[in-house]
């Protein structure tokens, strides 16, 4: 089986998040869909995308380690060796957070006004912060449906 995705016909994320972890040359013009993209993350995502999303956006290194579910050790070994692959939960948790960053920069315009939504209290979250929300799929969940509302001018 294929790990390749084509990115023109996947969801609309797809190539940007791609882009954005610099894993671009998985994915090809010829097999896109989400259960493609499950596969790619299911294979594993080569460890410099984890190392490109903990750099995308100025977010601070130690707000971040939670999100990957890693700790600073971890982090530091990752570093020294970034082609082997994550796991798929690694991979699941790469691409979850660069899509919802990816998301939040187009409803607020702009990468730093994106990051510094996600660094502050939000009424929506009972004043929680965001990136505090990314480290289980239900907070993740809370977090892009927030950014869908204000998308589309709901806030309550």
């Amino acid at each position: 089986m294929s790990a390749m995705v084509e990115c023109s016909d996947a969801p609309a994320y797809t190539r940007r998040v791609a882009e954005m972890l610099g894993v671009g040359r998985s994915f090809r013009r010829g097999m896109g869909s989400a259960v493609a993209v499950h596969e790619v993350l299911h294979a594993g995502l080569p460890r410099r995308a984890l190392l490109k999303a903990m750099h995308s956006g100025g977010i601070p290194v130690p707000e971040l380690l939670p999100v990957f579910g890693i700790s600073t050790r971890t982090y530091m070994r990752l570093k020294t060796e970034p082609d082997k692959l994550l796991d798929a939960e690694q991979s699941g948790r790469v691409w979850q957070f660069a899509e919802l960053l990816a998301k939040a920069e187009d409803v607020f315009g702009s990468n730093e006004r994106a990051v510094d939504w996600m660094l502050r209290p939000a009424m929506a979250l009972e004043n929680r912060r965001p990136i505090e929300l990314l480290t289980t799929p239900v907070g993740a969940h809370l977090v892009d449906d927030v950014i869908e509302r204000m998308r589309y001018g709901v806030y309550q």
